[in-house]
């Protein structure tokens, strides 16, 4: 195999796939990647750790067409290093990759491409086009608040469904606290009303990263066990998690007696304040409210107290003091963008629940605490 191409091209294929290189797995091969010149004048560059696949083309000038694969990190760090424009490649029957350029030369221990992972393929999936910056949107908010507790793998991931009308939907929950949002993201096309599907956490972060590469020009589907998500000479192949999404619906409250609204920037300035002296274990803060203002508390036996009030609008219902771990409330209040957001609550031992004001696109509930 031989092919000469432009070095910030390769170096950007190669970037590509570093997150879905598998280092800790027992199987060696997954810390490769392949690379595939191919007769049409296309090279391929693609990766699999057998749950999350990146198979990508980029420009090339094949002189002798062949497949190969080495140490994708290695091959990355080199390509990424090298001083000139253009990189020539060889690869031998020995299975060692050359690298020339400039006055560099690098040689890579190779092995044989027939002893590869087979990868997904494309045949016979029908892909929808979606706006990519709809989607982007949806897993910056909802991603936030995945569970990390392996022994609940349902919850180790994002519920994506498509809800008709062109709408989807997303939700993530780690049984503290939950994040929901609603986009209508149709591009072009209709995309039908489908049951949810649990995208795994490592395929929700590959996915935002093709995202923000690629803007609002892409198309998915989804077979029995695959999230397929494609853009120009790009496709991302993501293996679903095959559990069942807890009724996220009981969380969510149907009313709320209390309702405050109250200025985002100002709201999470005062939080990460008054967190400084919250539990470094619960990181609980109490909140009370009433008409006109909401006052910020915490509490910490070994360091000390701090109090901090903010003024609110549209109050309604009678006074109340929750407590909510900061930390949740932060992370909500980072991702949103609106000027103002609402706070909804019933008792002290029962959820609240946010949202920007005025937009009901997004939710997020949080369970409250004893303190």
């Amino acid at each position: 195999m031989k092919f000469v191409v432009d070095r910030d091209l390769f170096a950007r294929a190669l970037a590509r796939i570093q997150g879905v290189l598998s280092r800790k797995s027992t199987l060696a091969m997954l810390s490769n990647v392949l690379i595939e010149a191919r007769p049409d004048g296309r090279l391929r560059v693609a990766a699999t750790d057998l749950d999350v696949t990146f198979d990508g083309m980029t420009a090339a000038e094949i002189i002798e067409p062949g497949r190969a694969t080495v140490d994708g990190k290695r091959l990355y760090d080199v390509v990424r290093s090298l001083p000139g424009e253009q990189v020539d490649v060889s690869v031998g029957p020995d299975d060692k990759m050359l690298l020339r350029c400039k006055h560099s030369e690098f040689m890579l221990h190779g092995t044989p491409a027939d002893q590869y992972p087979a990868l997904p393929a494309t045949e016979g999936v029908e892909l929808s086009p979606i706006s990519g910056s709809a989607l982007r949107e949806l897993i910056e908010r909802t991603g936030f608040s995945v569970s990390t507790d392996e022994s609940r793998p349902n919850l180790n991931g994002v519920f994506f469904r498509c809800v008709g009308k062109n709408r989807v939907r997303m939700v993530s929950t780690d049984g503290h606290r939950l994040s929901q949002g609603e986009r209508d993201a149709g591009r072009g096309g209709d995309i039908a009303e489908r049951d949810g599907v649990i995208i795994p956490r490592k395929g929700v972060g590959e996915l935002k990263r093709l995202l923000e590469e690629v803007g609002d020009d892409v198309a998915f589907g989804i077979t029995d066990n695959m999230l397929v998500v494609g853009a120009t000479d790009l496709v991302l192949f993501v293996r679903l998690i095959e559990a069942a999404f807890p009724d996220y619906r009981q969380v969510i409250p149907k009313s709320s007696e209390r309702r405050a609204v109250v200025r985002r920037l100002p709201f999470l300035a005062a939080l990460r304040r008054i967190g400084i002296l919250a539990s470094e274990r619960t990181h609980g803060v109490r909140i009370a409210v009433r008409p006109g203002s909401m006052t910020l508390l915490s509490d910490n036996p070994d360091l000390g107290k701090a109090r901090e009030e903010l003024e609110i609008e549209g109050f309604e219902g009678s006074e109340l003091t929750i407590a909510f771990n900061a930390r949740y409330v932060q992370e909500i209040l980072g991702i949103l963008t609106a000027e103002k957001v609402e706070m909804a609550m019933n008792e002290a031992l029962s959820p609240g629940l946010f949202r920007e004001h005025e937009n009901d696109d997004y939710l997020f509930v949080v369970m409250p605490m004893r303190i």
